[in-house]
């Protein structure tokens, strides 16, 4: 599917509050609501949109702090380790990479004690580099037609 000027603008409005009326965005666009709606349909069905999400706040459940993970997995135990991180509830990202290190995972945590204790089981399958968020530069980027 390619995508016109009016696209963009659409999954800009989208990204910014998905549950945005149908009639702000059009207005916002210049075109119609039903337009729109077709457009968002088209976009779904393109595969272009996945789906809506609520956004969390994280400290608010309790889970103050926010950190990035890295593995360097034992000789034979990447698939094991790919089923095993798919049940820790601490995880919301895994990614396999290329370099030194096999996986990078984004965690929250409690405390520092959750911390250590998450550490403990995630180092039965290899070495791990554990770095702690301090703040966020960029958050919720938009994509845009520039990219």
């Amino acid at each position: 599917m390619k995508l016109d000027d009016t696209n963009w603008l659409i999954l800009q409005q989208l990204q910014e509050n998905a549950r945005r009326p149908l009639t702000e965005i059009a207005k916002n666009v210049g075109i119609s609501s039903p337009s729109v709606s077709e457009r968002i349909q088209k976009l779904e069905e393109a595969g272009i949109i996945n789906g809506y999400h609520a956004n969390l706040n994280i400290k608010a459940l309790g889970y103050t702090l926010c950190v990035y993970i890295s593995i360097k997995i034992r000789f034979g135990q990447v698939e094991r380790f790919e089923e095993y991180v798919q049940t820790v509830n601490e995880v919301c990202e895994c990614l396999k990479l290329t370099g030194n290190d096999c996986m990078l995972m984004k965690a929250f945590v409690r405390d520092t004690e959750h911390l250590e204790e998450l550490n403990r089981r995630l180092s039965q399958y290899g070495e791990l580099t554990t770095s702690l968020m301090l703040s966020k530069i960029v958050d919720r980027k938009i994509f845009s037609q520039e990219i």
